[in-house]
């Protein structure tokens, strides 16, 4: 009996050693950055967003900060230090909502209070979410979010974790890979083109009839920008947001034609930017009235998404100052774009296709 106590003992002792040391070791590593900067002997893979991005905005060191949807990732952080002279990160929320890539924002900004400029876009599709939504993939790592110390253990003492994270960072430095840069993370280069779009475009049917912005749209959208852009800009005022509508393909459009929602959308990006001029500290820029680029498939890889060369061009014309949105010419812009695309002949770009 004693035998049998003793031996119950020692697996216990053996057991809970082993957990300490798997925590503790996760914990100095820290592959998600919950407690730290990256341990200056390691390195470490990038490749998890909704990890690891809380950790960077909190301990990584920079002046800037290239944050939105995927319309975002392939946005290179070394081109826009050398156009704007700042020291940047990127974190992007593949398939992300409007809160969920503020809140990120706002964690960036109470950690860090002197960044310089934020670059940010602006994706139609989330101006009306409620500002509770929060959208990922699988499941979301509130323990590495919130402030109690306690659901840690999710964290210290995940087995997943340990395994396929904490020893990762370790095999990763011994095969003599480097930290994965910011220009890499989340980068990704896929086929573009017609024959790649098509496959993956289910056109709608056609409706005869364009909508407008019903009162609650409107309601909702000022209200989801009052609670964050606006409040950031007001709350930061050294702060330069700079945000953008991402370029979408001609392909979006003629969805938008095709549901009869080009007006209610054209509605929508007007309205954001005029709550969004209300702020000394905003500029804004809208791509629409660039209709080499939106008509260009070749481009795109799905009707949203554009390579990461358009990405670069993009980048250099903020800089530039081109097609940015103003008091004076946001009403000509967003009347131009309204009546372009009402008016393209959608069905030519399907009349491409050989039968």
């Amino acid at each position: 009996m004693n035998n049998v106590k003793f031996w119950s003992i020692g697996v216990l002792v053996i057991t809970l050693c082993l957990l300490l040391s798997s925590a503790i070791l996760t914990g100095y590593i820290d592959p998600f950055f919950h407690y730290h900067e990256p341990q200056d002997s390691l390195e470490y893979p990038l490749n998890n967003q909704r990890y690891q991005n809380d950790g960077i905005v909190k301990h990584f060191s920079y002046d800037a900060i290239i944050t939105g949807t995927s319309l975002s990732e392939n946005f290179k952080p070394s081109e826009f230090d050398a156009l704007f002279g700042v020291n940047s990160i990127k974190v992007s929320f593949s398939g992300g909502t409007f809160n969920e890539i503020l809140d990120n924002l706002k964690q960036a900004l109470e950690a860090n209070p002197h960044i310089r400029y934020v670059l940010f876009s602006i994706d139609e599709w989330f101006i009306y979410d409620e500002k509770s939504l929060i959208q990922a993939d699988g499941e979301y790592p509130t323990y590495l979010y919130d402030r109690n110390p306690f659901n840690d253990t999710n964290y210290l003492l995940n087995k997943d974790v340990f395994f396929n994270r904490t020893l990762q960072v370790l095999e990763y430095t011994a095969q003599g890979y480097q930290t994965t840069s910011f220009d890499d993370y989340s980068s990704w280069s896929f086929d573009t083109g017609l024959q790649a779009i098509l496959p993956k475009y289910d056109r709608p049917e056609k409706t005869y009839n364009q909508t407008e912005q019903s009162a609650q749209h409107v309601r909702q959208l000022e209200k989801n920008l009052r609670q964050s852009l606006l409040w950031m800009a007001e709350e930061y005022p050294n702060t330069q947001f700079i945000c953008f509508f991402p370029p979408y393909s001609i392909l979006n459009w003629d969805s938008h034609m095709q549901k009869g929602t080009i007006v209610r959308n054209v509605q929508a990006l007007k309205q954001t930017t005029e709550l969004l001029l209300e702020a000394d500290n905003i500029q804004i820029f809208s791509f629409y009235t660039d209709y080499d680029l939106c008509t260009n498939l070749n481009l795109y890889n799905d009707q949203v998404h554009y390579n990461a060369q358009t990405n670069s061009l993009l980048l250099k014309r903020m800089h530039d100052g081109e097609f940015q949105l103003t008091k004076e010419n946001y009403e000509a812009h967003w009347q131009e774009v309204l009546n372009f695309y009402l008016n393209y002949p959608y069905d030519s770009i399907f009349d491409r296709i050989a039968p």
